[in-house]
């Protein structure tokens, strides 16, 4: 029995030598995978503990800080119920419990909701008197702490004070009625520094700290995701925080395991590949072996054969094709000219059809069947065959046909010839002829050819007409003839570019000047040129170039210059009638101001109450021009450099308009939304102009009891940036829309008298200056949008 398996393998392995290969591949690459497979899991499950681990240090840090704040809250409750006043020394308590519980930013003392005391109150004066049982989002959270008598913490909001924080509130009772809060208050820095929450760029990890809002039953997250992180790894791990109702989040943020798994796979996979091609190549030996043997008899006997007929055709690669059997033979040069070797596939007549250029293919085996089917004994022919390295050789192919009695050919003897060489050069000359042609014949351009040590010149018949010759009225022509045409203010420029030139400090000579016309006319010719050779000694020898007839766009250039300078003067002398106008207005404005304030001073008390309204009505009038005078001259001194053009932080430069508006937003109770907003490449000063007169805008035209809310927002497209500023206050009538942009246009009644119609005209101005537009869309009574855009230098 084992005999028989035995001879049953050795026949299996010497008949069928690739199935033998073939099942040793599968047998290996089956267990290297289950592996890889293995190892795969286990690097998962490591990036999943360091996901556990993160987050256990985590919670830990959170639990840590949250017990500094229920310490701090639980002595501040004890106190509150045992003695009374301790408002008066809050103070000096609130230090000591915040000194013993370093975790807590601010610690307040409610009276029922309302807030009566706090530490530090520096920075918190705003939310004293405040009451959370009044307030709407406040008041639910606060319910259900007198509800569990626990502290519970809410947030991250915004805080009333400023900032974004969590806040613990334990609810305290005296005689077994709710007496009122001790509160703390971590801010959103401090917890995010005591707990080690730092998503940085480094950090593996991304780590989310969400809560389920109690009034809209929406999860939020409080933590950004990195803009530049477009998808995290499956691989995380969260825990709930009671105590705040928080959910903690750990994310890794992309996952290796996949990546240093693949390289390990693929070398199992190439030793399973390899080990298939070693079973393979051992079983094969013996039957090679003996076709080996075989044909080699056969070989010594046509050899001499062979070569008797291969030297009637030409060297270089020599083929012996079997037109019969289809098989060809090629010498051993076929290895080193186009790198594919003398084995079994390559000697096929099929394997030298598939590597000839698709282009050629056709027309190729069109010529080989009519050379074949015709009694020709010669063929030869130029086409491209595809190398090994799979780049393309030009070759010429030449063989001998032999025919039987018959006339039919059996047999084809010959040799190809690597031709690449000569024919890119022959082909990249007739390209650059083509093209040369086609310049001087689409540009009208003249051609000339200068011998520099000889003085010899030739000049194309364009290089004639463009000083309106002939070229055979130039004759004799040497470089002397190109001197006496140009115009002698220009001859030593032109020299000068070309010692430039010759001294290898300018790849090419190139030079603009005038040249005598026929008719007595002036032409600007431009000159190009380049020394093609030099002598042994490193002179320059031949020169090639060409001349361009450039007279109209000179004088085009002249005729912008002119109006560039006129519009520059024009815009110097209305700046300069500014500013006097402006000052020879303001100087009586001034007088008419001062001698109505003495007169009021000095006579105001026995004038009646008409004469004093009249003398106040001069004087308002005089303060309105004078705020006139001064937006008018603005207006005229916008201007545009695109030299001052320089990188601006949109969002930085918004936040540093917004405090000087501070009084009105403090006294509106305004808030100011940024949503995103682009940099930009701008000048500056004109684009804080326009911001602070559109934010202006909108802290002004509010409506009555409602607290303005102002969004700023910005795109960005291929060619614009463009900026939207939002409001929901009064809005503009429809038949306003359209004017409101123009020089002293105030089109709503509540204008006051020192606003003078002029900030829309002004901000118009600049942004057309940065060529983009401005445009408003506005529903009356529900507010305005304002959109602008700047284009992209």
């Amino acid at each position: 029995m084992v005999k028989s398996l035995k001879k049953w393998v050795e026949s299996i392995a010497y008949n069928h030598p690739k199935a033998l290969g073939y099942f040793a591949f599968f047998v290996i690459l089956a267990l290297t995978m289950s592996i890889s497979y293995a190892d795969y899991q286990f690097r998962l499950a490591e990036e999943q503990n360091q996901v556990d681990t993160k987050l256990n240090e985590i919670e830990k840090s959170f639990n840590s800080t949250l017990n500094d704040a229920v310490s701090a809250g639980k002595t501040l409750a004890f106190l509150a119920k045992n003695y009374t006043n301790i408002s008066q020394n809050f103070e000096e308590i609130g230090s000591q419990i915040l000194e013993n519980n370093p975790s807590v930013d601010v610690i307040q003392l409610l009276d029922s909701g309302k807030v009566v005391a706090n530490y530090p109150s520096s920075g918190n004066e705003a939310v004293m008197g405040y009451d959370i049982l009044q307030n709407g989002p406040r008041r639910v959270e606060a319910l259900e702490a007198i509800r569990r008598n626990k502290m519970l913490f809410a947030g991250p909001f915004d805080l009333i004070q400023g900032g974004k924080g969590i806040i613990g509130r334990l609810p305290f009772f005296k005689d077994g009625q709710f007496s009122g809060f001790s509160s703390v208050i971590i801010f959103m820095e401090t917890l995010l520094k005591n707990v080690h929450i730092q998503n940085s760029k480094e950090s593996p990890f991304f780590i989310q700290f969400s809560k389920t809002n109690p009034n809209s039953g929406i999860l939020e997250h409080f933590l950004p995701v990195p803009s530049d992180q477009k998808e995290f790894s499956q691989i995380k791990a969260s825990t709930f925080l009671g105590s705040g109702k928080w959910f903690i989040t750990v994310q890794l943020k992309e996952s290796t395991a996949i990546w240093q798994t693949i390289p390990v796979a693929i070398l199992r996979i190439l030793l399973a590949f390899g080990l298939g091609i070693v079973a393979w190549s051992f079983s094969r030996q013996p039957s090679l072996l003996a076709q080996k043997v075989k044909e080699q008899s056969q070989t010594i006997l046509e050899s001499n054969e062979r070569f008797a007929f291969a030297s009637k055709a030409t060297s270089d690669v020599i083929w012996d094709w079997d037109l019969i059997s289809n098989q060809v033979y090629r010498t051993d040069l076929f290895l080193e000219k186009f790198g594919y070797s003398n084995i079994p596939e390559t000697n096929k007549a099929g394997f030298w059809a598939s590597i000839i250029h698709p282009d050629d293919r056709e027309q190729v085996n069109k010529n080989m069947e009519s050379v074949l089917a015709s009694q020709d004994t010669y063929w030869e022919q130029e086409f491209r065959i595809r190398k090994s390295d799979q780049t393309y050789a030009y070759v010429c192919d030449k063989g001998y046909i032999i025919r039987n009695k018959e006339n039919k050919a059996v047999r084809m003897i010959g040799a190809t010839e690597d031709i690449t060489k000569r024919k890119i050069s022959q082909l990249e000359l007739a390209k650059e002829k083509e093209k040369l042609e086609n310049v001087i014949l689409g540009t009208e351009a003249g051609t000339w050819e200068w011998n520099i040590q000889t003085g010899e010149t030739l000049f194309n018949e364009t290089w004639a007409k463009i000083i309106g010759y002939e070229l055979s009225e130039l004759q004799p022509i040497s470089i002397d003839t190109w001197k006496n045409m140009v115009n002698p203010e220009d001859l030593d420029r032109s020299f000068k570019a070309l010692e430039m030139h010759f001294e290898g400090k300018r790849d090419f000579y190139e030079s603009e000047y005038r040249m005598k016309h026929k008719n007595n006319s002036c032409v600007w010719v431009l000159d190009r040129g380049k020394v093609s050779s030099w002598t042994d000694d490193g002179k320059p020898l031949m020169m090639f170039g060409t001349h361009m007839d450039i007279t109209e766009k000179k004088a085009h250039e002249e005729t912008l210059l002119i109006a560039n300078q006129k519009l520059t003067n024009a815009n110097e002398e209305l700046l300069v009638f500014a500013t006097l106008a402006s000052h020879d207005i303001r100087e009586p404005l001034r007088m008419i101001s001062s001698f109505m304030s003495l007169l009021q001073k000095k006579y105001g008390v026995t004038l009646d109450q008409k004469a004093n309204q009249y003398i106040h009505f001069a004087m308002d009038g005089a303060q309105r021009l004078t705020f006139l005078i001064n937006d008018l001259l603005e207006y005229s001194k916008i201007g545009f450099d695109e030299e001052n053009a320089e990188f601006i932080e949109t969002r930085r430069l918004i936040e540093e308009i917004i405090p000087l508006k501070h009084r009105v937003i403090f006294e509106k109770n305004a808030r100011i939304v940024l949503g995103n907003l682009p940099d930009i490449i701008a000048v500056k000063t004109p684009i804080r102009t326009i911001f602070r007169n559109l934010l202006g805008n909108a802290l002004f035209f509010t409506r009555e009891g409602v607290a303005p809310l102002i969004t700023i927002e910005g795109t960005e497209t291929e060619e614009f940036w463009e900026f939207s500023i939002e409001d929901n206050g009064i809005g503009i009538e429809p038949q306003n829309l359209n004017h409101i942009f123009g020089i002293l246009n105030k089109v709503n009644i509540r204008d006051d008298n020192k606003r003078t119609g002029m900030g829309l005209a002004i901000s118009k101005k600049i942004v057309n200056q940065h060529g983009g537009t401005i445009r408003v869309s506005s529903i009356h009574s529900e507010g305005s949008k304002f959109y602008f855009t700047l284009k992209k230098p």
